[in-house]
């Protein structure tokens, strides 16, 4: 990949009346990678994906386009394409007709648009559906005519916008493995706006994570999962175990949290995050252990309580731990595991234990003055 950004998103604030919605953000997107703007409704990721789009102003900052300066250009002469949520195709048109519709409005000669068309619906595998009309396919099929109206002009980024909520969960798990296929086909940057964390994880190269129009994280899905900067951003993607720190004392090289569900918890304090403020104490369900008591007490965190709800998930099922004072722990476990739980009755002794390098230590937030 070249290293000149496709897309560079300098100090961009866009303010409505009195509300900020997104507050100096900076990304740098590279050629020919899948990003993802990810985050809870309201956010400012599709806010900031119209400004991308030129379908909306940024009130401080700049857009760059493969280094062009996108202050004064429309959205109409950008090099870059859109797929909205919705992906409304025309009713009245075919799809070989909907694909060629603004290569038309462009005044494009026949046998150019004829060719253009026909090479997008082979990108997208609707060769064969071009004279169908778009009561005669079914979701997925619509979303792809969408996806080869906005590739047909080979725009330098393709922008979709929640591009797969309005399929059913069966359909959206297979098109996101043929979105990935068409981006590593065509070549173009894909700039997708999420809300589904499992999406962009599955599908992204890199995820910028957002929350109250603040950037929180920017990373590869991996280090998101396991390096989470906060606790918010643990708590966004993926599953996990939080409890908060509520003191925390010194020992030599050593610190001692205390943390009102587990045992007082020690730990060397370069392990310490380097924000200060309130802590919280993380462990993914995967990597807790449940039994009679944890193989080495040294090496581990444990908390005891009583057996709950046994979800049965296929090869793993969902075990929570109910401890005193209400809290639980919920741990990932195995098939043979879960056959020997689910015959114990509901409220039996249980212990759950993790090892301490499992542990993440979040500050509540990695950005000053927002907690």
């Amino acid at each position: 990949m070249s290293e000149e950004p496709i897309i560079s998103i300098r100090g961009v604030t866009k303010k409505f009346g009195s509300f900020t919605a997104l507050k100096d953000i900076s990304i740098d997107i590279r050629p020919g990678e899948i990003f993802a703007l990810l985050g809870p409704s309201g956010c400012g990721k599709s806010t900031l994906l119209r400004i991308i789009a030129g379908l909306e102003t940024a009130t401080e900052g700049d857009i760059l386009i493969a280094g062009q300066d996108m202050t004064d250009i429309p959205a109409n002469k950008r090099p870059v394409n859109m797929v909205f949520q919705s992906y409304a195709v025309f009713p009245h048109m075919t799809v070989a007709d909907n694909v060629a519709y603004g290569l038309k409005l462009e005044k494009r000669p026949k046998a150019e648009i004829e060719a253009k068309v026909s090479e997008a619906l082979a990108q997208v595998h609707l060769s064969d559906f071009s004279h169908r009309m778009p009561d005669q396919l079914s979701g997925g099929q619509r979303q792809r005519v969408a996806l080869a109206r906005a590739l047909v002009k080979r725009p330098r980024v393709l922008l979709l916008d929640e591009p797969l909520s309005a399929l059913d969960a069966k359909l959206r798990d297979a098109m996101r493995l043929e979105l990935v296929k068409l981006q590593e086909t065509v070549g173009v940057s894909f700039v997708m706006v999420t809300h589904d964390q499992s999406e962009a994880l599955a599908m992204a190269d890199r995820v910028a994570v957002l929350n109250d129009g603040i950037l929180r994280q920017l990373d590869t899905p991996a280090a998101l999962y396991k390096t989470p900067c906060d606790r918010f951003v643990a708590d966004f993607i993926g599953s996990i175990n939080m409890f908060s720190v509520t003191g925390q004392a010194a020992d030599g090289a050593d610190a001692i949290l205390s943390v009102r569900e587990l045992h007082d918890i020690r730990l060397p304090t370069s392990r310490l995050p380097a924000v200060g403020g309130p802590l919280t104490i993380a462990v993914r369900p995967e990597r807790v252990r449940v039994g009679d008591s944890p193989p080495d007490k040294d090496c581990c965190i444990s908390a005891e309580g009583k057996l709950g709800d046994v979800a049965f998930q296929g090869n793993s099922s969902i075990v929570e731990i109910i401890l005193e004072g209400g809290a639980s722990i919920v741990a990932l476990a195995t098939e043979s595991e879960a056959d020997i739980l689910m015959q114990a009755e509901t409220g039996s002794p249980i212990c759950a234990w993790w090892n301490s390098e499992d542990m993440l230590l979040l500050p509540d937030s990695a950005i000053p003055g927002n907690d």
